[in-house]
C-alpha cells in the first residue's frame, strides 16, 4: 500500500509541476527497457531468497525511472478504451515494487480471456500472493515463450502437492528456465527424501545455468545431510566467492571435515564485512572451530558472544556443554543438554553429550539409553568419534555387557589405533574371558601410547606372571610401583617378583607389611605363604630343619587363612598340598592336590610320587599334565629327570647354586628333591578406568533454507494507436465591431468628446 501510495505521490507531483513534456514514440519503448532492467534483479531476490534486492538504491531508482516514464507515456496516449492495460502496467509496477496484493487487487474480477498475455500476468499476480489454483487457472491460456510450465510446476510445490508436481513434471517441459525447472524437481525430490535424485537433478540445472546460488547451496546442503562433506565443501566454496550467505556454508562445511583453522579464517573474513546477517553464526561458527582445535578457554569466549545474537539454539546451547564436558564439569553439561532436549526431542548431538555426562557421572545405564536414542548420528567411519565409542564400551563394560563392549571397543581401535582407552579396554575383556595371550597383546599396545596409569602396568605385569616371564615383570611392575605406591596390586606382583628373582628377604618384608595392611586380601596370605614355603626350602637345604618346619607352619597357615577368606579360590589347595609333601604327610597332599587337578597339582603329583620313588605313577601324572600342555618347560623338565633318574643328582647340584637357563630359578634352586614344584601365585586385575578425552563431534549448523524458484516475466500491454480526424475544422469570419461616428468619412473607432 506504501509503494501504491509513493507511486501516486510521484505522479501527482510530475503532473503539478508541469514536466511532462509531449511523448515521442519512444517513450513505451524506454517503459519496456526499464522494466527489462529491472526484472532480472526481481527474479534473483526469489533466486536467492533475498527480498532485500528490490529495496537496494539501484533497483528503486530504476524503478522510479519506469514510474516517470509511464506517466509520461500514459499522458500523451491514454484513451477511455485503454482502461484495461493501463490497469495491467500499473499492477505490474506494482508488483515489481514488492505491493503483490495490490496488484492482484487491481486485476482480479476483470475478464481476461481474450488476452492470454494480461490472463497470464494475473497469473503471476496470483502466484505472489500465495493464491496458487488461480493462479493456475489462468497459467491455463498462457502465451508461447511464457514460463507457466515453470510456474506451475512452482505452485504445486509450494502446496506442498509433490506428487501433483512430480506428476506435471513427467507430462510437461520446462525448456529456457536456466535449470530453474530440473531445481524445482531435485528440491521435491529432497523434500520426499530421495537425496540422489534430488543431486542428479540440481546437478542438470548447475549445467545449465552456474551462477544461480540456489543452486550449489541446496546440493551442497544436500550433499553435507548425506554425509559427503567433501563434496559439498566444493560446491560452497565457489558461491562464497560471490555471496556471504555462501561463506556461512563454506565455513561449517570446513568445520564439518575438521578443517578447523581455515573455517576460523573464512568466519573471521565474513566479520570484516558490512553485512551483519550472519554475525550470530560467524561467532559461533568461531567457538566451533576453537574447540576442534582444543582451545577451550577461546571457545568459550565465542559461545558467550554468539549468545547475545542468537539465543537457546541447540547448535549452541550443545557447543557450550561440550566444552564443559572436555573440564570434566558433568553436572553444568547435563543440564545444557537435558534443556536442548525439552525444546528438540530431535536434536541428536545432544544426545550424545548427555549420554557422556551420564557416563562422567557413572550413570552408565542412561548412558546407553542416550547412546540408544543418538545411534543415528555415531559414525563408525569418522575417526573422531571413536571417544563415543569408548565411553560407550566402558558403560557397556561396567555394565558387565561384555559382547557389545568388545564390539565398540573394536570400532573405536579401528578408527584410531593409538586409542589406549580402548585397546586397554579390549584386554579387560580378553582377561574375563580368560583369553590371556590376547589380553597380553593389547595391553601391551597401549602402553605403548600411555605409560603413566599405574593399573595398566600391574594388569601387564599380572599377565606376565601369568605366562611365568617373571624376569620381564620385574621391570613391569617397578615401573606400576613408582607411579603410584598405593596400588596392592602393583605391590603384590613386585613382591612375586622379588621372590622369582631370589630376593627372598625383600620380598618377605614386602608382604609381612602388605598382610599387615590389607589381611582381608586372601591373594596377600597365599602368597606370603608361598614365599614361607620358600625360605623353608631354603633352610631345609641348609640343614636348618627346626628353621625350616617352622616356616613350613607359618606358610600353611597363611593357605588355611586364604581358603578361610576365599573358599572359591580351590587352587590354594595346590599349595597346601606341596607343605603335606614336604612333611611327608602324603594322603592330605594327594586330597590337596585332587581338590585342584588341573595340570599343575598333577605335576606336583607326579613329583611327591617321585619322592617315594613310584616312577610309573610319577610318569603317568607327569605324562598327563605333559598332555595337556606339551610345552609347558617345567613338565619337559621334570619329565628329563625322572626318564634319567637323574634327581638325587640334580638336587646336590642346584642346592647351592642358581640357574639362569630357561626355566624358573627360585623353582630350581631351591627344590628339595631335584624336581622343579609348582606353586600357583594369586593376583587380581585391576579395574581400569578412564577420566575421557570427551573430545566430541561438533554440532555444526545445518541451514534449512529449502525454497523454489519461479520466473516472473511480466510484460506491459501498449495502448491502442489514437486515430487523428481528417475534417478541417472551419474557422468562421467575424464583421468588424468598428463603430462609425459622426463627422468623420474616412475616420473610425470611438472619438473622445471635448468637455
Amino acid at each position: 500500500m506504501n509503494n501504491y501510495r509513493s507511486f501516486n505521490i510521484i505522479l501527482l507531483f510530475i503532473l503539478t509541476l508541469g514536466v511532462i513534456r509531449p511523448a515521442s514514440a519512444q517513450d513505451f519503448s524506454e517503459c519496456q527497457k526499464l522494466v527489462k532492467e529491472l526484472l532480472p534483479v526481481f527474479n534473483r531476490s526469489f533466486e536467492e531468497n533475498n527480498p532485500a534486492l528490490i529495496r537496494e538504491e539501484s533497483y528503486q531508482r530504476t524503478l522510479h525511472q519506469l514510474q516517470a516514464a509511464y506517466v509520461k507515456y500514459n499522458k500523451e496516449a491514454f484513451a477511455p478504451a485503454d482502461s484495461v492495460q493501463r490497469m495491467n502496467n500499473e499492477a505490474v509496477m506494482l508488483a515489481l515494487s514488492g505491493n503483490y496484493r495490490r496488484a492482484l487487487h487491481i486485476m482480479e474480477g476483470l475478464e481476461l480471456s481474450g488476452d492470454p498475455q494480461l490472463q497470464y500476468n494475473r497469473g503471476l499476480f496470483n502466484l505472489l500472493s500465495g493464491l496458487y489454483p488461480a493462479a493456475r487457472n489462468d497459467f491455463s491460456n498462457a502465451p508461447s515463450g511464457s514460463q507457466a510450465n515453470l510456474n506451475m510446476l512452482f505452485s504445486y510445490a509450494r502446496q506442498k502437492k509433490y506428487a501433483e508436481g512430480k506428476d506435471f513434471a513427467a507430462t510437461s517441459s520446462g525448456k529456457n528456465s536456466g535449470g530453474k525447472w530440473n531445481y524445482n524437481i531435485g528440491m521435491i525430490h529432497k523434500f520426499n527424501g530421495e537425496y540422489e535424485e534430488a543431486v542428479n537433478e540440481i546437478t542438470t540445472a548447475i549445467k545449465q545455468k552456474d551462477d544461480v546460488m540456489a543452486y550449489r547451496l541446496q546440493r551442497g546442503d544436500i550433499l553435507m545431510r548425506t554425509g559427503n562433506q567433501k563434496k559439498a565443501v566444493k560446491d560452497f566454496e565457489k558461491e562464497a566467492r560471490r555471496h556471504l550467505k555462501a561463506q556461512i556454508r563454506y565455513a561449517n562445511a570446513l568445520l564439518s571435515i575438521n578443517q578447523f583453522s581455515q573455517a576460523r579464517a573464512v568466519f573471521e573474513n565474513y566479520l570484516e564485512s558490512n553485512d551483519r546477517t550472519f554475525r550470530g553464526d560467524a561467532y559461533l561458527g568461531i567457538a566451533h572451530a576453537c574447540y576442534g582445535l582444543k582451545q577451550i578457554p577461546e571457545a568459550q569466549r565465542y559461545y558467550r558472544l554468539a549468545s547475545t545474537l542468537k539465543r537457546e539454539i541447540p547448535a549452541l546451547q550443545s557447543g557450550i556443554g561440550n566444552t564443559h564436558l572436555s573440564k570434566h564439569e558433568y553436572q553444568f553439561a547435563f543440564n545444557l543438554f537435558d534443556r536442548v532436549l525439552k525444546k528438540d526431542t530431535s536434536y541428536l548431538p545432544a544426545y550424545l553429550g548427555r549420554a557422556v555426562a551420564h557416563y562422567g557421572m557413572g550413570k552408565y545405564d542412561l548412558a546407553l539409553k542416550d547412546f540408544k536414542k543418538a545411534e543415528k548420528a555415531l559414525d563408525e567411519n569418522n575417526r573422531f568419534h571413536a571417544d563415543l565409542f569408548v565411553t560407550k564400551a566402558f558403560s557397556e563394560y561396567y555394565l558387565n555387557k561384555s559382547k557389545e563392549a568388545q564390539e565398540d571397543f573394536a570400532r573405536a581401535i579401528r578408527l584410531d589405533p593409538a586409542r589406549y582407552e580402548a585397546l586397554a579396554g579390549m584386554s579387560s575383556i580378553m582377561i574375563d574371558q580368560k583369553r590371556f595371550s590376547e589380553a597380553g597383546q593389547f595391553l601391551a599396545k597401549a602402553l605403548q601410547y600411555e605409560q603413566t596409569y599405574d593399573k595398566m602396568w600391574s594388569n601387564y605385569g599380572n599377565l606376565l606372571i601369568h605366562f611365568d616371564m617373571f624376569n620381564k615383570g620385574y621391570q613391569v611392575f617397578k615401573k606400576a610401583v613408582s607411579l603410584n605406591p598405593e596400588n596392592i596390586n602393583a605391590q603384590n606382583g613386585w613382591g612375586i617378583v622379588l621372590l622369582e628373582n631370589d630376593q627372598l628377604d625383600r620380598s618377605m618384608a614386602l608382604f609381612d607389611s602388605l598382610v599387615k595392611e590389607k589381611p582381608e586380601l586372601p591373594f596377600l596370605h597365599n602368597n606370603h605363604g608361598i614365599i614361607q614355603a620358600y625360605i623353608g626350602n631354603r633352610h631345609e637345604q641348609k640343614r636348618q630343619i627346626n628353621e625350616a618346619n617352622a616356616r613350613y607352619e607359618g606358610s600353611f597357615a597363611d593357605f588355611k587363612k586364604a581358603m578361610d577368606v576365599a573358599p572359591a579360590r580351590k587352587f590354594y589347595n595346590v599349595n597346601q598340598g606341596n607343605v603335606y609333601r614336604y612333611w611327608q604327610q602324603y594322603d592330605e597332599a594327594k586330597l590337596s592336590y585332587q581338590s585342584y587337578q588341573d595340570k599343575s597339582a598333577l605335576n606336583n603329583t607326579a613329583v611327591m610320587y617321585a619322592g617315594q620313588d613310584k616312577i610309573k605313577d610319577a610318569k603317568y601324572y607327569l605324562g598327563v599334565a605333559i598332555q595337556i600342555d606339551s610345552l609347558h618347560r617345567v613338565f619337559q623338565y621334570n619329565m628329563t629327570i625322572l626318564a634319567k633318574g637323574k634327581q638325587k643328582e640334580m638336587m646336590r647340584l642346584v642346592a647351592s647354586a642358581g640357574d639362569t637357563g630357561p626355566y624358573s630359578d627360585i623353582g630350581i634352586k631351591y627344590s628339595r628333591d631335584g624336581f622343579v614344584t609348582i606353586y600357583l601365585y594369586d593376583y587380581e586385575y585391576d579395574k581400569l578406568t578412564f577420566p575421557g578425552r570427551h573430545y566430541m563431534p561438533l554440532p555444526v549448523a545445518e541451514y534449512n533454507e529449502d525454497y523454489f524458484i519461479p520466473e516472473y516475466d511480466f510484460k506491459l500491454a501498449v495502448y491502442g494507436k489514437k486515430k487523428k480526424s481528417t475534417n478541417k475544422i472551419k474557422k468562421p469570419k467575424y464583421k468588424s465591431q468598428k463603430v462609425k461616428m459622426p463627422g468623420g468619412k474616412s475616420m473610425s473607432g470611438t472619438k473622445c468628446p471635448v468637455f
